[in-house]
């Protein structure tokens, strides 16, 4: 799988690197694919690795700093990237990205400075720009070409705003989750997943419906990261329930029904039908 660093400081920011390989190595080592001299920077740094159809980034413990989104990584630890990631390695600060799309190196280019000045000010949850979207659908327009993508926004808010591992929607006053990951079994992938979660549900008072359509293995720790997550949500006020979880799964979750009265329902419409 293809995806690119693109250079997010510095001289040479907006500049787009392909990665194309299983294996690519950051460091001041002449073996190394990504070479800089600093005295932040490790011999052989870190290395991205391409696997199974994600992205990886492992510290190869060097003794210098590599952080992912302003969290340390810690040393020889391997933890998932997703769209949009930052990585500093020592002075270098690069951004995540993917294209599918073949582009001449001008076209590239512009591509990579874009995905950078889309990221300036503070970023949105995925409610905020859920809510934003259907604001602007509603309004009025001088401009046809302003409306139409208005309502193209609108429509493509209501499949679900995508936040690395989620896709978050709502459906009068129920908050649906979906969690797109097949497997919620390796701890850094929880990790990020936990952040996910509580950075994306700020507000008191919300119904949250997790959609499990996707997940086909669950380990105890997945199971303790959905405990927490509906004691938190408690804690706010809110309720949480889930939907469409398989059948080989449901001995897995048996304690979070048991200990929280969790509701669980075959399907995503008697969830959203139900009183809970």
């Amino acid at each position: 799988m293809k995806f690119y660093l693109i250079v997010s400081k510095g001289k040479k920011r907006g500049l787009p690197i392909p990665i194309e390989v299983d294996l690519f190595v950051i460091g001041s080592d002449p073996a190394c694919q990504l070479r800089a001299q600093h005295e932040l920077l490790g011999e052989q740094h870190c290395a991205l690795v391409n696997r199974g159809r994600k992205v990886f980034i492992r510290d190869l413990a060097s003794g210098k700093r590599t952080t992912v989104n302003d969290s340390e990584l810690p040393a020889s630890e391997e933890w998932p990237l997703h769209k949009g990631d930052t990585i500093s390695v020592g002075p270098l600060e690069f951004r995540i990205n993917f294209s599918e799309q073949q582009l001449s190196q001008r076209d590239l280019e512009e591509w990579a400075l874009k995905t950078l000045d889309e990221d300036k000010g503070p970023r949105l949850t995925a409610l905020e720009e859920f809510d934003q979207a259907m604001k602007a659908g509603s309004s009025e327009f001088d401009d046809a070409a302003a409306a139409a993508g208005a309502i193209l926004n609108q429509a493509g808010a209501m499949k679900g705003v995508v936040r690395g591992r989620l896709r978050i929607s709502r459906d009068g006053p129920i908050t649906i989750v979906r969690i797109n990951d097949v497997h919620l079994v390796e701890e850094a992938e929880l990790a990020h997943l936990k952040k996910e979660l509580h950075e994306n549900l700020p507000q008191d008072h919300m119904k949250v419906l997790l959609d499990l359509k996707n997940v086909r293995r669950m380990s105890s720790a997945a199971v303790s990261l959905f405990a927490d997550l509906a004691v938190w949500l408690k804690g706010k006020a809110s309720t949480m329930a889930m939907c469409r979880l398989r059948p080989e799964l449901s001995n897995v979750v048996s304690d979070l029904r048991n200990l929280f009265n969790l509701r669980i329902f075959e399907d995503k419409d008697k969830a959203i039908a139900a009183k809970w």
